[in-house]
């Protein structure tokens, strides 16, 4: 009989919005930024400008740059070296990429996971073959909860990505994101893997 496992590879928010020890940021192929994971908060080991000077310091930072990934401009904020915010800024729209640990946040994360995990569905020409994949998956939660935007980053056959979108799209609602008593809109990428093991 066999047994289907969904391994969640928990994106890094699920410890507390801290990213995976010494992550890289990027800025047009340069390194914007270096973090590492104390505490459940990243702690800046450097931060550069345009022309590669490393400007980190004890005092606050608020810097911003354009970002071709989102196609937007994007704000980061450092305080006493350590992350504090990351979001992007459109003439009617701000996006949020970062926020400081929240536990309301990591319980609806676990929600959330929990839900896929009941809810997927293994492809079934992928589960004949015994065919497993990697996946990851980004979206964005609206400022009054709702799950949009939902696209895949990775691209597999047999149908992963989709069906996990499909699942993604029915729940619709993964609750209001909150930043200084305030609902935002928050953009997240996810991986998710679908592993086959034998009971």
């Amino acid at each position: 009989m066999k047994l289907l496992l969904f391994s969640f590879l928990l994106f890094s928010f699920c410890k507390g919005f801290a990213q995976v020890n010494d992550t890289l940021f990027y800025s047009n192929r340069a390194v914007l930024m270096v973090t590492t994971e104390v505490y459940n908060c990243d702690s800046v080991l450097s931060l550069y400008n345009k022309n590669g000077d490393n400007i980190l310091t004890n005092n606050p930072i608020f810097y911003s740059f354009y970002d071709d990934k989102f196609g937007k401009k994007r704000f980061i904020k450092v305080e006493k070296r350590i992350f504090m915010e990351d979001y992007c800024v459109t003439e009617s729209d701000t996006i949020y990429n970062y926020l400081p640990y929240n536990q309301n946040f990591e319980n609806r994360l676990q929600l959330f996971y929990k839900y896929l995990e009941q809810n997927v569905v293994y492809p079934k020409n992928a589960l004949k073959k015994g065919i497993q994949a990697n996946i990851k998956i980004s979206l964005i939660v609206d400022a009054n909860g709702s799950i949009t935007n939902v696209l895949p980053l990775t691209k597999h056959e047999w149908g992963f990505e989709e069906t996990l979108m499909r699942t993604i799209n029915e729940k619709k609602q993964f609750g209001f994101i909150m930043h200084k008593n305030k609902p935002v809109k928050f953009y997240m990428e996810f991986p998710f893997a679908f592993i086959i093991t034998k009971r």
